[in-house]
């Protein structure tokens, strides 16, 4: 009985070691060589790229939104480390909006979720129970620098 095996398709360069596939890529680029471009994932990494500084922005704004909460709800408990956090996550705020100017929308449009998601986390970092009370700020005050809770 005759056995046929499928042919296997090498590893493409992008799969094998993706820092010398960037480096090919960018090569191309610059040679303005179109027809030796990896089309499909290159689209796929400039989206992703996207999505990281998005990602990013939205962790700021979480871990900002999570200490503010601590601060208010556990008084007793503040610390430096909290204030440089907050800081911290803020000057990251600002760095990232002057550099991606449209992060702004995501911002805004995301900053409920986080909000919820800061609670979760805040509420797990104390032990406090599952419905403590906490103020919700508007996004201004949020990534106002001179802006914590009395």
């Amino acid at each position: 009985m005759a056995t046929h095996s499928i042919p296997v398709q090498p590893e493409s360069l992008y799969d094998q070691d993706f820092i010398a596939w960037t480096e090919k890529m960018a090569e191309r680029l610059e040679k303005r060589d179109a027809s030796a471009l990896d089309w499909d994932h290159l689209a796929e990494e400039i989206r992703d790229l996207g999505r990281s500084f998005q990602h990013s922005l939205l962790s700021h704004l979480r871990n900002v939104q999570m200490h503010l909460i601590k601060w208010e709800i556990q008084p007793e408990r503040r610390s430096l480390s909290w204030e440089d956090s907050i800081s911290n996550s803020r000057a990251e705020i600002d760095s990232l909006l002057d550099d991606f100017p449209s992060l702004r929308g995501v911002l805004k449009e995301k900053f409920d979720k986080c909000y919820d998601k800061a609670y979760r986390q805040a509420l797990q970092q104390t032990h406090l129970p599952k419905r403590t009370a906490y103020t919700r700020w508007p996004l201004e005050k949020v990534i106002d620098h001179g802006f914590l809770p009395q």
